[in-house]
């Protein structure tokens, strides 16, 4: 199967040297088209239809967001974010599970992307997690969604319904208001850098949760949480003063 890509970045060197690695490392990928601008960008993909971007965030005045937001009607390719810049729009991407790279691009970091866009490539349909992204863009901190990936669904849950997350082992359990709960093949880790800019604090190694959920901090018994769910988390000794400074304030 080849993978019909176009390379989105308004410098040369980056373009010339991401076409390299493909054709080097991913043989699969065909590079059909480059733009250095959104305006060339969204000429091509209406007429070379590609199944895979490779797109810059950050283009002069513009961003790869701006392409994103200007291109009508459903989107039925994968992108991959190409960056320098590690922080921003960072955690809109990774909150709808959509890959991203950092310049200088790693080998194994690409590979490792292609074949995560390959998992979703095959007869043209809507791309939800793009399409979830562009919403995210325009919402406010409170109407930010992220994606909870399964292993037959992706499902998009409102951040601020999230109450808490607990780790066991390599996956993860996620808690929301209505009730329901998931379970995910992600480490907590992983929803702790997700989250925590959020208003989440990791209170235990195994716990991390939604601090305008908190109903309640029990001083005995060495120190405990009550959600707003009646549920109880434990806050580990080393958290404790970080935990209590921020409820107090």
């Amino acid at each position: 199967m080849v993978i019909k890509s176009i390379l989105v970045d308004d410098e040369p060197k980056s373009r010339k040297n991401l076409r390299l690695l493909l054709q080097e490392y991913c043989p699969g990928v065909e590079v059909i088209g480059e733009a250095t601008s959104p305006a060339e960008a969204i000429k091509l993909i209406r007429q070379l239809q590609p199944d895979l971007l490779f797109l810059d965030i950050e283009m002069g005045a513009e961003s790869g967001f701006d392409l994103l937001r200007s291109l009508n009607g459903a989107q039925t390719f994968e992108v991959i974010f190409v960056t320098a810049f590690d922080k921003y729009g960072i955690q809109a991407v990774k909150a709808c599970a959509i890959d991203y790279l950092l310049k200088p691009i790693n080998i194994l970091e690409l590979t490792s992307a292609v074949d995560k866009a390959l998992q979703h490539i095959g007869p043209k349909k809507e791309n939800l997690r793009l399409k979830e992204l562009i919403s995210n863009l325009d919402r406010g901190e409170d109407e930010q969604r992220i994606a909870i990936a399964m292993a037959e669904k992706i499902e998009f849950v409102t951040i601020n319904n999230i109450i808490r997350l607990q780790a066991e082992g390599n996956y993860t359990h996620i808690y929301l208001n209505n009730g329901k709960k998931y379970m995910v093949s992600k480490t907590l880790k992983d929803y702790d850098d997700l989250l925590v800019p959020f208003g989440f604090l990791r209170t235990h190694q195994s716990h991390l949760v939604n601090f305008k959920k908190i109903a309640s901090y029990v001083k005995t018994e060495g120190g405990f949480i009550i959600m707003s769910d009646g549920s109880q988390v434990p806050v580990s000794r080393m958290k404790k003063d970080e935990i209590l400074k921020k409820i107090m304030i």
